[in-house]
């Protein structure tokens, strides 16, 4: 068993890494282990990879778990760690002329999202939240049915990663 306790980094982020992974993926070198984004916060937890090594994960703290973070690495082996695509929703602003609607828009959107207690990614035009059940993207399609004009909801399967800070308990 492999006792995993920090992260060694991601390969989307460090190049030294993701050159390392390259490498040791032709060579048939790397391992994954799969997870869902609510076990990415967990301190403690067993899993196996996709070739059947054991990991044990026992953290100290809060190990904040990303897509494509180096769990594990030797001469002879890499694991990544891989999170689940889930079902989330996707609010996209529409482009329109009418700016000054959009700072109250704003406010209502954030508000309505905040009372919902969920982990959010922004992008530019986009907020992106996690779904717990497929009947809540109607809910949010009632919930902002006035600002239909201004707003594109809808639900796509993917793999999510809340932006910093904002990864905060879900109801």
């Amino acid at each position: 068993m492999i006792t995993v306790n920090q992260i060694l980094g991601n390969i989307n982020q460090n190049s030294h890494l993701k050159k390392k992974y390259e490498e040791m993926l032709k060579n048939d070198l790397c391992e994954k282990v799969v997870i869902t984004r609510m076990e990415s916060e967990k301190l403690r937890m067993r899993k196996s990879t996709d070739k059947k090594t054991d990991v044990a994960f026992m953290f100290e703290h809060n190990p904040n778990l990303r897509n494509n973070d180096v769990i594990f690495m030797d001469d002879n082996k890499m694991i990544l760690l891989r999170l689940e695509s889930e079902s989330v929703a996707i609010i996209t602003l529409k482009s329109y002329e009418n700016t000054e609607n959009i700072f109250p828009l704003s406010i209502k959107i954030g508000h309505s999202l905040g009372n919902l207690h969920r982990p959010i990614k922004v992008t530019k035009n986009q907020v992106i939240l996690p779904l717990q059940a497929e009947t809540e993207l109607e809910m949010l399609k009632k919930m902002f049915s006035s600002f239909n004009q201004f707003l594109d909801i809808r639900s796509e399967n993917m793999i999510f990663e809340p932006d910093e800070g904002s990864n905060i308990h879900e109801h």
